[in-house]
């Protein structure tokens, strides 16, 4: 019987810019230069976690992409024969959250990323695994506890055998407003993670998105997160820095997963 194991990854400004989009190159460039220039990208990333360059997925969600419109906590399982793009990048998946399981073993599934978090689940015990793009936005609409809500209706996940990774993100010191953000439309889940200091509003992402874990049955020893500051960290690309310094060199991170078989003992 063959054997997999989990890979998690994450890239930062040495590996290259993860996005197509137009304004992290030079404005020179045709969209034909910043196709190659991102696939150069992906295909030393494939290298250096051993897959395939290609086979890069990530959920199409409706407060990131344009004109994509689903319920909250919409979910997809990849199988092989929902891929049909000759590069999975190029796959429209309208969901907040993606599931894969050892049946599609190198196939990552991920999202790019420039200060918010990236959580990863893990059913260990069933080795299937989802992944969500969890911003300030995301948070708010209470997609962390619809992360592990897929993985129950999909395969009645136990909770105490789910694996939390929580990706490289900002941190609660560097997340600051001036005023209270009015994305916060959600009072329960804001209401210890938003900390108001000397006419300062501090965002804790990590705090919120850790209630709606432990809510759902995750234990909490089962929880893992990155110590990365992005904004703090200049090996990542940070939006934050984008927004305060318009010379700073700014792109996007990846942060993914896939399963790896492993030679059997």
């Amino acid at each position: 019987m063959k054997k997999y194991k989990l890979i998690i990854f994450e890239t930062n400004r040495q590996d290259g810019c993860m996005s197509l989009a137009r304004k992290f190159y030079p404005a020179s460039w045709t969209p034909e230069q910043i196709r190659e220039s991102f696939q150069n990208t992906k295909e030393r990333i494939g290298k250096k976690y051993n897959f395939d360059s290609k086979h890069i997925l990530q959920p199409s969600q409706k407060d990131v992409e344009k004109d994509i419109q689903y319920n909250d906590g919409q979910y997809i399982k990849i199988t092989p024969n929902i891929l049909t793009k000759e590069d999975y990048w190029d796959e429209k998946l309208p969901c907040d959250v993606l599931l894969i399981d050892t049946s599609c073993p190198n196939v990552v599934i991920g999202h790019r990323m420039a200060d918010c978090p990236i959580v990863i689940a893990e059913d260990i015990s069933k080795q299937v695994v989802a992944v969500s793009h969890c911003g300030a936005s995301q948070i708010n609409r209470e997609v962390p506890k619809w992360i592990i809500k897929a993985l129950k209706k999909e395969v009645n996940s136990n909770p105490n055998n789910i694996r939390i990774y929580i990706g490289s993100c900002i941190k609660k010191e560097s997340y600051q407003y001036d005023r209270y953000p009015l994305w916060a439309t959600n009072k329960k889940v804001w209401k210890k993670s938003i900390i108001r200091k000397n006419n300062i509003y501090y965002i804790d992402l990590l705090s919120a998105i850790r209630d709606q874990l432990l809510i759902e049955g995750i234990l909490k020893n089962n929880i893992q997160e990155s110590s990365v500051d992005t904004y703090k960290d200049k090996n990542y690309y940070s939006h934050t820095e984008e927004v305060k310094d318009k010379n700073s060199n700014i792109g996007q991170n990846f942060v993914g997963c896939f399963y790896q078989e492993i030679e059997s003992e």
